[in-house]
């Protein structure tokens, strides 16, 4: 008897120490976490520098890896046609190297030369628009004048305002571009190098795209085995579906944005050309490329455009400003949500945070992720809060908890007003008039369930 109270007592201290021993692990791990993160935010200049000089690096790799993520859907479908033709190779695993390799370089070379081409075909117009646009600047800036002048009230205005520009220019001129003219000039030949740098960066990243094709499904296979390597079953099959779903938010959203947006910018072209417009080439680029921003890019581009059109002619910038809001609208209401669908599962309000929020922090680059960005990281919220709530019996789905005020002890929603819904009052009448049913027939019941169980026994003495 005493052992059994030793054993129980050593087996309470141990049960003690183990959760003394959680509870300061935990303290510890958030304590650290804590320093962490305000390390992060007080250092943010240093680490994000070095951070940038080791992407700087990695340049060519990250481009490699980028044009693999976005080629690899195509890579995947140009597959399985292949193995739909070859179903009984002698030799499986080698045939499906070479299956995957075939498909790899045959897609990246088809991306290079259709890009090849629609580079040689625009680039040519594009020049020649920014070159017709300089040549013509002066009497653009002539007619501006003439209209200025024509106008007295106008005029006196623009020559007071002008009058006070000058003297700050003047000063601005003088004391930042004379003085850092050399410097300017550095930046300017630094940037012809830099151009060429990147041009060499994303020559060498299709290269490296093929080798990241050709391994994919390698590297997937070894992140898998690293995920169940460090946790159970459980919380690996967790993690395995979460990136399985960012991924298709995050590569849907984005090869779907391209997608849209080229296609704008082809309509964009046959349209204006069909209307007989200046600077067709130009504007269709720049509409095609601030499509891809979502919610601001179709206004970003609509602006320079417009504004380009009015210079030459302001019936034509005023006909140019409709068709791009036409267009627009097409793209939104129709071609948009056949391509992209409900990609990131993002309500308009969310999408405009997002593309704000990450604006502000990462410039360009973050306008044009940061929609998928939060996309993921909204479905991880919303499956985390989903499981909690499925945990205490509580209905997952947002209608439930529009107009409710607090759930009632046995899980009965209460609505905004302090009392039941309607539906919740019919099935509590319900369970009352079973309620009161069966106590009105109780002994009936009763009676009818010993009548029940003596046959049962009786029977089961006729058979022994």
């Amino acid at each position: 008897m005493e052992n059994n109270d030793l054993q129980k007592k050593n087996n309470r201290n141990r049960e003690l120490f183990q959760n003394t021993l959680v509870q300061a692990s935990a303290f510890l791990v958030v304590i650290l976490c804590a320093i962490l993160f305000f390390f992060l935010i007080f250092s943010y200049n240093t680490w994000t520098g070095k951070l940038a000089y080791v992407i700087s690096g990695l340049k060519s790799i990250l481009i490699g890896i980028g044009i693999a993520y976005l080629l690899n859907p195509i890579v995947g479908s140009l597959e399985k046609k292949i193995h739909k033709i070859y179903k009984h190779p002698k030799k499986i695993k080698k045939a499906n190297v070479v299956i995957r390799a075939t498909s790899s370089i045959v897609v990246v070379l088809a991306a290079v030369t259709i890009s090849g081409v629609v580079l040689y075909t625009i680039l040519p117009q594009v020049v020649f628009s920014i070159s017709a646009l300089i040549r013509n600047f002066p009497h653009y800036v002539d007619e501006i004048t003439a209209l200025i002048q024509s106008n007295k009230g106008l005029h006196e205005f623009l020559d007071n305002v002008l009058t006070n520009a000058s003297e700050v220019i003047a000063e601005w001129l003088n004391e930042n571009v004379l003085q850092n003219i050399q410097n300017y000039v550095t930046y300017a030949a630094s940037g012809v190098l830099s151009a060429v740098s990147v041009l060499v960066d994303v020559l060498i990243g299709v290269i490296i795209s093929i080798y990241v094709l050709c391994s994919m499904r390698t590297f997937a296979g070894q992140g898998k085995k690293i995920v169940y390597a460090f946790f159970n079953k459980q919380h690996a099959h967790m993690i395995l579906t979460s990136m399985r779903k960012s991924n298709e938010i995050f590569g849907g959203f984005i090869s779907g944005k391209l997608l849209d947006s080229l296609i704008i910018g082809i309509l964009c072209f046959v349209g204006l050309s069909l209307l007989r417009m200046p600077y067709i080439a130009l504007i269709s680029v720049i509409v095609g490329v601030t499509n891809v921003i979502p919610f601001f890019g179709p206004y970003i581009g609509m602006v320079p455009s417009t504004l380009l059109v009015m210079l030459v002619d302001f019936r034509k910038g005023v006909i140019v400003l409709v068709f791009i809001i036409i267009l627009q609208q097409l793209d939104g209401n129709v071609i948009g949500p056949k391509i992209l669908g409900k990609s990131t599962g993002l309500s308009a309000f969310w999408v405009v945070f997002s593309v704000m929020f990450f604006g502000k922090i990462w410039g360009v680059l973050g306008m044009l992720f940061g929609v998928p960005v939060f996309g993921v990281i909204y479905y991880m919220a919303e499956t985390y809060v989903n499981f909690r709530l499925s945990q205490r019996n509580l209905p997952t789905d947002t209608e439930s908890y529009k107009g409710l005020d607090y759930f009632a002890d046995d899980g009965t929603p209460i609505s905004n007003d302090g009392k039941k819904t309607k539906k919740e009052l019919r099935k509590e009448e319900q369970r009352e008039l079973r309620r009161q049913w069966m106590e009105e027939n109780r002994e009936a019941f009763e009676r009818w369930a010993l009548e029940h169980r003596k046959k049962e026994d009786e029977k089961k003495e006729g058979e022994q």
